[in-house]
């Protein structure tokens, strides 16, 4: 069990932590402020410190609930079970609208920044999107594979670079400057980099 997860949850607990990481996101790790974090959650100093007594406890309870809803739904969780051709382009649209979200945009910039000090934030980054967005789509690649619609391959690696190439197009420019694609835009992205996987492994079926 880890620091974060072995502290104290009182009655005032949730609204502490949420309101930390709306501050914590806005503002990052050493830009954040107490003041402001009790401001936010309309509690006192001890309050706050009755349920995190370090500033660095209550940023690793707030980034791990915010991981949580950032990957609780997939862009890949209802997908169609029609052709690759038609589905592969749908589903990279969906990636690219989940990866631009403001939410996830801040949260992957604080965890990015932070990546040094709390590495095992980047590294729980790294699983929810390897389980909730590469794993799916593998699965989806392979009962493409199956029914004869796309070639054999490693479906795993597959996986990672159409997610790559959907986030390094979109995601990166919004963590970076703060501005984002128009919907044409992230459409575009996502059906180019469907185009190009297609034409590399496009199958018999």
């Amino acid at each position: 069990m880890d620091n974060a997860s072995a502290l104290k949850q009182g009655r005032k607990y949730k609204i502490v932590r949420d309101s930390a990481a709306v501050i914590f996101l806005r503002d990052g790790y050493a830009g954040a402020s107490v003041d402001d974090i009790t401001r936010e959650a309309r509690v006192s100093k001890a309050t706050l410190y009755s349920y995190f007594p370090e500033k660095s406890l209550m940023f690793q309870a707030a980034m791990q609930a915010e991981l949580h809803d950032a990957f609780q739904k997939s862009p890949f969780d209802k997908l169609s079970d029609r052709n690759v051709a038609e589905v592969l382009p749908r589903a990279l649209t969906a990636l690219a609208d989940w990866a631009v979200a403001q939410q996830r945009v801040r949260l992957l910039r604080t965890i990015t920044a932070e990546g040094v000090r709390f590495p095992h934030i980047a590294a729980a980054y790294d699983a929810a999107l390897a389980t909730r967005i590469i794993g799916p789509l593998k699965a989806h690649i392979d009962t493409w594979i199956e029914r004869g619609q796309i070639e054999r391959q490693d479906s795993d690696l597959s996986a990672r670079q159409l997610v790559a190439m959907v986030l390094g197009q979109v995601q990166q420019r919004a963590v970076m400057t703060g501005s984002g694609l128009t919907k044409e835009q992230l459409m575009t992205c996502a059906r180019a980099a469907a185009e190009l996987f297609l034409r590399r492994h496009a199958g018999t079926g």
